[in-house]
């Protein structure tokens, strides 16, 4: 199924309901922003896949919420970070059960940060067409090609899950893991913790004092501007204004990219 109205998303709900489990996938630009623009959302039960459009689509995201926070129905993802992201920007709470297919398939040997399309290759023989994955998702209209593929990424969620979860023997390891996905602070704390994203050991109180203070200042003008962090100053000077033996001139050039 393709893009459908809102009497078509509550006879899905409903579906949803008796499964008890969905797949969610999320579409989004974030090549020049601060926040990820959402583009399209991606559901699917065990009989259907379905798209919203919050671009072209006056979405009902009250019947949206309804579904997300059902906690009798599970929700499947592949590396939900950022999809968790997404939907706690908009609710300001993230969706819970999440059932995340990505670090199942570490516990069973696959590599850290195994992709969809080799899970979908290995375990079900299906072969995912991958052309489209660095598209501009804000361009419309979409064509029959990324429609067919942003239901592919979310289609086969489900028989994936269902194959792989009764192989896991490490359940504690799986909860470890998916509770810092579900880590609220990761995400209404974001800017308190910018700093330990940053490759770099202090080597004082004075550096690390330092280091917190210019990440959460650079993330707060590049949330002001809505450009990504490194646009404001890089990784690099940030290192380099944390040091006691930085050159003045240095950082007087660096500090004055951080005045807003």
């Amino acid at each position: 199924m393709l893009q459908i109205n809102k009497d078509q998303l509550k006879q899905f709900y409903k579906k949803c309901q008796k499964d008890k489990l969905i797949g969610i996938d999320t579409e989004f630009y974030r090549v020049d922003t601060y926040y990820p623009k959402l583009c399209l959302i991606q559901l699917a039960n065990k009989n259907e896949s379905i798209f919203l459009d919050p671009i072209t689509q006056d979405l009902d995201y009250t019947l949206l919420k309804k579904l997300l926070f059902n906690t009798k129905i599970k929700k499947i993802f592949h590396a939900a970070r950022q999809d968790i992201e997404i939907f706690f920007n908009i609710y300001k709470k993230i969706p819970t059960p999440i059932y995340d297919i990505q670090i199942y398939l570490e516990q069973l040997g696959y590599k850290d940060s195994v992709s969809y399309a080799k899970a979908c290759k290995d375990l079900l023989n299906v072969q995912i067409n991958k052309s489209n994955q660095f598209i501009d998702w804000r361009v419309r209209p979409l064509n029959p090609n990324k429609i067919q593929y942003a239901l592919n990424d979310v289609k086969h969620l489900i028989p994936i899950f269902n194959m792989i979860k009764k192989k896991v023997k490490n359940l504690t390891q799986i909860r470890s893991q998916h509770k810092k996905i579900i880590n609220v602070k990761i995400y209404a704390e974001k800017i308190n913790n910018a700093w330990k994203k940053i490759k770099f050991k202090p080597c004082n109180r004075y550096e690390l004092d330092k280091l917190k203070k210019y990440c959460r200042l650079r993330e707060k003008i590049a949330i002001q501007k809505d450009i990504p962090v490194r646009r404001v100053i890089s990784d690099k000077e940030i290192k380099l204004i944390c040091k006691h033996n930085i050159d003045k001139e240095i950082k007087k050039k660096i500090m004055l990219k951080l005045k807003y």
